[in-house]
């Protein structure tokens, strides 16, 4: 194998690397911090308020780092799915989710349904005047997110159909789930758009926990899988 070329398949594996390791990351960080952090509760607040508080900036470099690292996956989806169906959409698209990860990050939500506890923490929502401008950025760039993330996965349930179907299927649950999530919260926040309502209104965060785990699986599954993919072509070109 010429040395170029050893480099250029190395560059890719470590590229895939990168997806491998950013799913564990998340959650085991995210899910960590909600075991320790005080007054946290998963059926009460969302991973995003981990981001608040004295230690929220342990959060912060949690989603950060996870899309860092999901930005590098994607560079290296596409260097493996280049001038495949989806070769092209499929990586531009988890690139997306990525860079919101990221900006998810660098811009907190409010505090919310009493976290982080003190007396300027609202038990409900704030009225929609009183949302701060990094508060606002947050939803859109998450909202921009899970968009992106959903239709990356029906792009990649249409690379598999006709060579895979367990990966056609798992893609299809995945944006299931990202489409189920976001009616769940749709549903929720149209029915609570009066000032007063929302002041004292709980939201059941729990099945948004329980959503992660799956989505960063899959993620890291299919980083794992497509460094098999590229290791096996790599080894049938020599």
């Amino acid at each position: 194998m010429p040395a170029q070329h050893l480099s250029q398949v190395k560059l890719t594996r470590n590229l895939l690397n990168a997806g491998v390791v950013a799913g564990p990351l998340a959650i085991c960080t995210g899910f960590a911090q909600a075991m320790l952090r005080d007054g946290f509760d998963l059926h009460r607040h969302a991973s995003s308020q981990l981001a608040l508080g004295e230690f929220g900036w342990i959060q912060s470099l949690n989603f950060v780092f996870a899309g860092a690292l999901t930005l590098t996956f994607a560079v290296g989806t596409r260097r493996v799915l280049r001038g495949t169906p989806g070769g092209f959409w499929a990586p531009l698209l988890l690139a997306v989710f990525a860079v919101t990860h990221i900006l998810v990050g660098l811009f907190p939500t409010d505090p919310a349904f009493g976290f982080p506890p003190g007396p300027d923490t609202p038990l409900g929502l704030p009225p929609y005047n009183q949302v701060s401008p990094h508060g606002v950025l947050h939803a859109v760039f998450a909202s921009i997110g899970f968009i992106a993330l959903t239709t990356a996965a029906f792009v990649l349930a249409w690379h598999f159909g006709r060579s895979n179907w367990v990966w056609l299927v798992a893609s299809l649950c995945i944006s299931a789930v990202t489409i189920g999530v976001g009616v769940y919260a749709a549903v929720w926040e149209a029915q609570h758009t009066d000032p007063a309502v929302r002041a004292t209104a709980q939201f059941d965060f729990l099945p948004m926990w329980a959503s992660l785990p799956l989505i960063w699986s899959y993620l890291t599954a299919l980083a794992w899988k497509l460094r098999q993919f590229s290791a096996g072509r790599d080894e049938a070109l020599n």
